[in-house]
């Protein structure tokens, strides 16, 4: 055994641990996960490529791209449809692969830059065998899994987020869409506002808010954001959504290089929502996808198994969609299953949650989420409430979190259970729900919010719904 590999074995021997042990959880899921539903393609619709001009795919990092669209980009390129990729983060914090590659056992930021760099030219040579050409791709060399950091905790410019990985603040790298951005949510809302605002895609692919990696439920917010704010200032701009999967225990539901197979997706989404669509790929197109994903050596190593799943006979893809603000006219603010609308009609939630689709929401039903509720009364207060799965605890925090989009500008809204630090307000208990009012006017009015529920306990997040956009008045 050569020596670097011995040390990584003594330095990493606890980390090995832990990934044996969420691999036993990951394994323990599949025995307390809904009952397989049987998915088939033949149920899912195909999607039509027809009419479309300008295709925009969004990737989290340097593979996505491929893994969950080459098989649309070849099909989009044969159609006439202009196709340009926007990769977000260059997966610059991929410890192990860093680790390998550069054989340290202690990686630097300079060695995590040079990983980023190296999945970049990665990236241009898979879509090079796709048939894009580099002026197609663009980067935007925001920070590896500090995505979610943007969108909660470092929204403004002059609060940026410094990766621990890279150790900057802004892009250390030479091929970056906008060197003058900095680690903050507005710069990254504002880049991508600007790629989508100037190429107007009519058909905009990104990562599904089920997606559980950081950087791919927080691409899916922050795409969604821009594509509002752009469609409130100009209504008649409506590109089509679609949304795919990448990173899920249960998704591919079988590991490894099946080409004869197809895709479906997850049991437990399609319960949820079966409004899902296949892209289906001609011989040579799962042929070239297999080759373009043997172009991220970086990563095929320790993720090969996953990385060659997706090359299949379809690709799949949920299309999004964005539900109105209710009123509830009658009902305790506090009990959702109790709100009226004014035909009498209950109100339904605005965001559904998987049940127990991990090991970890089995046995800890109180931290199983299942929805969120948000409406309006008639005194003119929102009310929002998360649900879980049985009765709320108090060993457990229950997090809500709000952007509200007003004439002027974002304002952030924080409630949760315990002691509220400062910015934050009280959330209650109330049986299954932990719910919160705040007025409309003290929201600065807004014309639509974005909301996400969390439940944390003992210091780790048990569960995390979707972030759901709900308009209050739609353009």
């Amino acid at each position: 055994m050569v020596e670097w590999l011995k040390k990584i074995l003594i330095r990493w021997g606890r980390v090995v641990l832990v990934v044996f042990l969420l691999a036993a959880v990951v394994l323990l899921t599949r025995q307390y996960a809904l009952p397989d539903l049987g998915v088939a393609v033949a149920d899912l619709k195909p999607f039509p490529l027809a009419g479309y001009h300008r295709l925009l795919i969004l990737a989290p990092h340097c593979d996505d791209e491929t893994l969950s669209s080459a098989g649309l980009i070849l099909a989009a390129q044969r159609a006439g449809i202009q196709v340009r990729v926007v990769i977000a983060t260059n997966g610059d914090g991929f410890l192990f692969a860093t680790m390998q590659d550069f054989r340290k056992v202690y990686p630097n930021h300079s060695d995590f830059i040079r990983m980023g760099e190296v999945r970049q030219q990665e990236s241009l040579a898979a879509l090079a065998v796709l048939g894009v050409q580099p002026d197609q791709v663009t980067f935007l060399s925001y920070p590896d899994r500090g995505t979610p950091a943007l969108w909660n905790d470092h929204w403004a410019a002059a609060n940026p987020y410094r990766s621990p990985f890279s150790g900057d603040s802004k892009s250390p790298y030479a091929i970056t869409y906008n060197p003058q951005s900095v680690y903050a949510g507005a710069d990254y809302l504002a880049d991508l506002t600007s790629i989508i605002e100037t190429y107007l895609p009519d058909l905009i692919v990104y990562p599904n808010s089920q997606d559980v990696h950081p950087d791919h439920w927080g691409l899916n917010v922050f795409t969604r954001l821009a594509i509002t704010l752009l469609r409130h200032n100009d209504p008649s701009y409506q590109p089509t959504e679609l949304t795919y999967l990448v990173h899920r225990p249960d998704f591919p539901d079988i590991k490894g290089l099946k080409p004869q197979e197809s895709l479906a997706p997850p049991a437990i989404l399609y319960a949820l929502s079966p409004d899902w669509y296949r892209l289906d790929l001609t011989p040579s197109d799962t042929v070239l996808k297999g080759q373009a994903v043997q172009a991220y050596r970086s990563q095929l190593p320790l993720l090969r198994n996953l990385m060659e799943s997706f090359v299949r006979l379809n690709e799949t893809f949920a299309p999004v969609s964005y539900p109105d603000l209710s009123t509830a006219a009658q009902g305790d603010p506090k009990n959702p299953s109790t709100w009226m609308d004014a035909y009498g009609q209950p109100v339904a939630p605005v965001q559904l949650d998987p049940v127990a689709d991990y090991a970890t929401r089995s046995f800890i039903p109180a931290g199983d989420l299942t929805a969120i509720y948000a409406a309006r009364d008639l005194q003119g207060d929102l009310l929002l409430c998360a649900q879980v799965r049985e009765a709320a605890i108090p060993e457990i925090t229950y997090t809500l979190r709000l952007k509200a989009l007003t004439g002027n500008g974002i304002i952030m809204y924080q409630a949760r259970t315990g002691k509220a630090p400062t910015g934050w307000v009280p959330l209650h208990r109330s049986g299954v729900y932990a719910c919160a009012s705040v007025s409309l006017a003290d929201l600065g009015n807004p014309w639509a919010v974005f909301v996400g529920a969390t439940t944390v306990g003992g210091g780790r997040i048990e569960d995390e719904t979707g972030w759901q956009m709900v308009y209050i008045n739609r353009p």
